[in-house]
């Protein structure tokens, strides 16, 4: 299923994303670090959730 793999790299390029922007974040900055930190979890569940399903997709 193309659409599962595009849809999983995109995910993959946004879990990148927040990790870098999760490394930059000024010490002093407790909530934007919480709320990265709450996304950077949501997007791991909806990458693992999408390779799951692509494992289960036959080819």
């Amino acid at each position: 299923m193309h659409a599962i793999d595009l849809e999983l790299t995109s995910a993959e390029g946004e879990l990148r994303q927040l990790q870098a922007r999760l490394r930059v974040v000024p010490v002093n900055d407790v909530q934007l670090r919480e709320a990265l930190e709450r996304a950077l979890i949501s997007k791991q569940e909806r990458v693992g959730r999408l390779r799951t399903r692509q494992g289960s997709v036959p080819l």
